[in-house]
């Protein structure tokens, strides 16, 4: 069965996620259809993992207070989990309850068993409001074949277990600065249409910090035309990068990382170092 950790990270990857599709919902202008492309895929509903992790508390304090602050991601989390406590939405549940509208989901997933349950979760869908594609495959094969064109906007997810700046490929679940060029190629195809990219990373191992992480990712996404729009830091390992392009004038995100930090702060029982 498809796991998920629970720990600091999921809060962090999908509380941001929640406020980008929100943004782009309530943008000047918004358009009529979003392209979802989640480069790492996770099941629809996946099962606690026996280990969480350290962090493993925060998460469950989210849980207990549910709706807690009413965020768009407790609210989403809440009314989508089938059984909250043991099952988790995985990004595109949460990003097809926000978007009130059309909606063409591409889900790269490589897990023979996490990628059934996605075709399962995909076949219960209105295809009137939702178009998708599962690419049971490494993302790093669709994106060089192309991404969907001419959608009103897109928003698009990585969510490796680590970037690690230093090496070469050598897992696949983690990222790589030759990743980023695949990513950079496939994103210059894209139309000029709003579009929003969030890289989350989870542990800082051979990048020394955060900062230095930023210095490597950054370039290959200012050369395909996006800008830096926040960087959301859960703790000293876990982060989440977002660029932005073509996005109107009025649609901001420079204020995610401050009131992330305020939202996590203000659960009851959460653990007192934020960052």
């Amino acid at each position: 069965m498809p796991t998920y950790r629970g720990n600091r990270g999921n809060l962090m990857q999908h509380w941001v996620l929640a406020e980008l599709v929100t943004s782009l919902r309530d943008m000047v202008g918004s358009p009529s259809e979003l392209c979802f492309i989640d480069a790492h895929a996770m099941a629809p509903f996946a099962e606690r993992h026996h280990s969480p992790g350290q962090t493993a508390s925060d998460f469950d304090a989210v849980l207990r207070a549910l709706p807690g602050q009413r965020s768009p991601y407790e609210l989403t989390w809440r009314t989508t989990a089938p059984a909250a406590g043991t099952q988790y939405p995985s990004s595109a549940v949460f990003v097809r309850a926000i978007w009130d509208r059309s909606l063409h989901l591409l889900l790269c997933e490589s897990d023979c068993e996490t990628a059934q349950t996605i075709r399962a979760w995909l076949g219960t869908l209105d295809v009137g409001v939702t178009s998708h594609e599962l690419r049971h495959d490494d993302w790093r094969s669709r994106f060089r074949s192309g991404l969907p064109g001419d959608k009103g906007a897109y928003l698009i997810s990585f969510d490796p277990y680590m970037f690690d700046q230093h090496r070469v490929r050598a897992k696949p679940g983690t990222m790589y600065p030759s990743d980023l060029l695949i990513a950079g190629v496939a994103l210059l195809g894209l139309p000029e249409r709003p579009t929003v990219v969030q890289l989350s990373t989870y542990s800082a191992n051979n990048a020394n910090r955060q900062y230095d992480v930023v210095l490597v990712v950054e370039p290959f996404f200012t050369a395909a035309g996006f800008t830096l729009a926040a960087e959301v830091r859960a703790d000293g390992n876990m982060m989440s990068l977002v660029f932005a392009r073509s996005t109107p004038e009025p649609f901001t995100l420079c204020d995610l990382p401050t009131r992330f930090a305020r939202w996590l702060a203000a659960v009851p029982g959460m653990s007192e170092e934020i960052v």
